[in-house]
């Protein structure tokens, strides 16, 4: 998969990106909001890619590295993970690309991609409720508010693409 916004190239990740991957995922800053809320190892960020690249191979719906097109850099990734109920839609960024709009601008490109060209249906969005940011992000992308639970035993909050999960 490859897509381009304004500011940002989208596509499949590949194993190359594992360095800036771990690099990212190795922050306590952007890792707080993840489940365990613990910076990720080396290992278990190859792992996650590795996930990323098979899920893309077998069925095309992924996470999706996300690069600063005039850099070239990874800055995060943002996409989708199939659920039993539910097709997952998310996205996890290095905090020095935090407050520029990449997040929104990649997930915006990313709903489209998926509703338009893989026919997703049934998208939801979750957050702690804590992560004021991804919050607003997923409000502004129109998601309309289904469910509020403990999520590991934070208050967490998901939303689904339209009123009807």
């Amino acid at each position: 998969m490859r897509s381009e916004t304004e500011r940002l190239l989208i596509r499949s990740f590949s194993i190359a990106d594992l360095p800036a991957y771990a690099e990212i995922v190795a922050d306590p800053r952007v890792t707080k909001f993840l489940a365990d809320g613990s910076p990720h190892t080396y290992e278990e960020a190859e792992a996650y890619i590795r996930d990323c690249i098979d899920r893309d191979r077998a069925t095309g719906i992924s996470r999706y590295a996300v690069l600063r097109k005039r850099e070239l850099d990874l800055i995060g990734f943002c996409g989708f993970k199939e659920q039993t109920e539910y097709v997952d839609f998310g996205w996890r960024y290095a905090h020095h690309a935090w407050g520029q709009g990449y997040a929104t601008e990649a997930a915006l490109r990313m709903l489209e991609y998926g509703t338009r060209e893989l026919r997703l249906t049934n998208i939801a969005a979750g957050a702690f409720i804590e992560n004021i940011a991804s919050v607003k992000i997923i409000q502004k992308l129109g998601f309309k508010r289904i469910e509020r639970h403990e999520f590991y035993g934070r208050p967490t909050i998901r939303y689904y693409q339209s009123a009807v999960a």
